[in-house]
């Protein structure tokens, strides 16, 4: 049997020039900060955001909850790790039920450039704008941490975040495959 590729867009994004707009949860979600007991809880958001995308077929790690555990351990232990950029999104307050629905991690590469690590949003929370401001809210952080650019990598077939990223202003300045990984 031939190998599958999965086709990856490398895509860059740029604070010269860039005011951020105004932007707001919708009713109801907020955001949550990064503190190390929240690891579990981006864990389980990045293993039901991802493992039945496209981006599971490549990297199996999203297919099993103890291996994204031991990946946000890995992420936030890094001297990279920047705490600022990483976030999650809740539906519901504090008082009451409350799911989280969506996270993202950063990294800083290297002193003036960043990285968006995973974006995840839950399949029954997806186009509601929260990925829109989740990855605003991780921008915010890398700016008030002095990174001047930003880079992700994106499965190509997954249209509405490439057309998310492209409408928040990350333009792609590479494109590779990856290959699909059967376990």
């Amino acid at each position: 049997m031939l190998p599958q590729y999965i086709k990856r867009l490398q895509m860059v994004f740029d604070f010269a020039n860039f005011s951020f707009p105004s932007w707001r949860l919708p009713t109801g979600f907020r955001y949550v900060s990064w503190q190390p007991s929240m690891l579990s809880a981006h864990a389980d958001v990045k293993y039901r955001g991802f493992r039945n995308d496209s981006d599971a077929r490549i990297f199996p790690t999203f297919r099993d909850y103890d291996r994204c555990v031991k990946l946000m351990e890995s992420i936030s232990a890094s001297p990279s790790f920047l705490p600022e950029a990483t976030l999650l999104i809740a539906n519901g307050n504090e008082q009451e039920l409350f799911e989280y629905v969506a996270c993202i991690q950063g990294m800083r590469l290297s002193g003036e450039i960043g990285a968006i690590q995973n974006v995840a949003v839950l399949p029954d929370y997806r186009c509601r704008g929260i990925g829109r401001a989740l990855v605003l809210g991780s921008l915010w952080g890398f700016q008030k941490n002095g990174i001047q650019r930003v880079t992700l990598e994106v499965t190509a077939d997954n249209i509405p975040a490439t057309k998310l990223y492209t409408h928040v202003g990350f333009k792609t300045f590479n494109v590779h495959f990856h290959q699909v990984i059967d376990e």
